[in-house]
């Protein structure tokens, strides 16, 4: 889609899988990211991947270091996309977590229909009555909003946002398997590996 650029958000610490990033794990015949960047990049203008060069420098898409010195959770890969133009000069900006193998191929065209038929700042999905934060399109005009959570109040995480800035939820159908599972343990990765081997 033109007007939407999408981030992987690849940073965080992955201490409960004893390796230093999720990204890189095996699903399959290929990584997590793998999994992620295949069905997302055929939806989106331009796609990057916000986490560590000295980990993820093999990558077939721009890797983006955080903007802010210290690690400060999600919220800072969204920001490193925004303020890096080389990166994403879209209207809008989509996030989602590298250890989400299984998410919609049309994940991009529903938000974005959510997000301007409502003219909000942040469209976040909502699967089962659950807030899926870490899969949701962003506006950029949140960006100084951004910038005052995560530099100002050293706040990394995105719930603060959605009650400060215009929040549409887009609440997604049922399916047999969860489109937003996110692997998190081992044995998350087990029930995953099982699924894509049925």
């Amino acid at each position: 889609m033109k007007n939407v650029d999408a981030v992987i958000l690849a940073g965080g610490q992955s201490s409960r899988m004893g390796v230093p990033t999720k990204a890189l794990l095996q699903l399959g015949n290929t990584t997590l990211l793998d999994h992620v960047t295949r069905r997302l990049a055929c939806q989106v203008n331009r796609l990057s991947i916000s986490g560590s060069q000295e980990y993820l420098g093999n990558a077939d898409y721009p890797i983006i270091e955080d903007a802010v010195e210290r690690f400060s959770g999600p919220l800072a890969g969204l920001y490193s996309a925004m303020v890096y133009p080389q990166v994403s000069d879209s209207e809008y900006l989509l996030v989602v977590p590298c250890d989400g193998p299984f998410l919609p191929n049309n994940l991009v065209s529903e938000l974005y229909t959510q997000i301007t038929s409502e003219d909000a700042d942040i469209a976040c999905i909502r699967y089962q009555k659950v807030n899926q934060t870490t899969f949701s399109l962003w506006h950029r005009r949140g960006l100084p909003a951004i910038e005052t959570a995560l530099v100002k109040n050293n706040n990394g995480g995105f719930k603060p946002l959605l009650s400060e800035l215009t929040t549409t939820y887009l609440d997604w159908p049922e399916e047999e398997i969860n489109p937003f599972f996110n692997i998190n343990t081992p044995d998350d990765l087990s029930f995953a590996e099982a699924i894509i081997c049925r």
